[in-house]
């Protein structure tokens, strides 16, 4: 009875975690991207669910939104990176550099936030790239210290987000773990069509430094990013 128990037991675990993250490639994502050589990770698109701090404004939600963009959009890069370490899983494209899309974007007058409303394939054009990665992020508490990514959203929101107190800003009277929503998805520039994604929630330590919590959302999706040679 034991040794029947056992496999079904671990089946019922990976059913379980299926079920915990939805996940979709193409049936024939080899064919579809055989001729593909670069792959751009688009700037984030940011959710934001919590209680938002009376001093702030529209104009400071709007800095705190595109910066928190960007930074989610330098770690997936990074991650992805260093998902292929020391030659573990490498992929057969090359991932364009953050800097580069951030500056092609500027250059064609794209905004962050326009940039979540268009289209992937013209996104795609624009960056001449083969493929675009979008990213989804939704969350219920806000990140205003990101120097670790190198941006500075100004001493104005960082005084109100930190009650003119240093990092960590996060009360100790506040739970640390919250729950963020994400969802990750590979497009095909040239049509549009989706080419994989993956969904899932995570417990992200809102009292650890900005690159730590962003890298560890982010982190889990890296590691399934397709193109791997196998």
């Amino acid at each position: 009875m034991k040794k029947i128990m056992q496999p079904l037991i671990l089946i019922s675990i990976v059913f379980l975690l299926n079920c915990c993250t939805p996940f979709f490639i193409s049936h024939d994502f080899d064919i579809q991207t055989s001729n593909h050589q670069t792959v751009a990770i688009l700037p984030f698109e940011m959710k934001y669910t919590g209680i938002i701090p009376e001093e702030l404004n529209e104009e400071d939600l709007m800095i705190i939104e595109e910066a928190e963009s960007v930074a989610f959009m330098t770690s997936y890069y990074n991650e992805v990176l260093r998902s292929t370490k020391s030659g573990k899983k490498p992929i057969r494209v090359d991932i364009q550099h953050y800097k580069k899309t951030m500056q092609l974007l500027n250059d064609n007058k794209i905004s962050i936030l326009n940039s979540w409303n268009m289209k992937s394939e013209d996104l795609a054009q624009i960056l001449q790239v083969d493929a675009v990665l979008k990213g989804y992020i939704e969350k219920n508490q806000l990140i205003p210290d990101l120097e670790s990514f190198g941006i500075d959203v100004g001493i104005h929101i960082l005084n109100i987000m930190t009650d003119n107190s240093l990092w960590p800003w996060i009360p100790f009277s506040l739970t640390k773990s919250k729950e963020v929503n994400t969802n990750y998805s590979l497009v095909n520039g040239q049509d549009g069509i989706i080419l994989w994604s993956i969904a899932y929630k995570i417990e992200a330590d809102w009292r650890s430094p900005a690159d730590q919590i962003i890298d560890d959302v982010n982190r889990r999706s890296s590691k399934k990013f397709p193109y791997r040679i196998k």
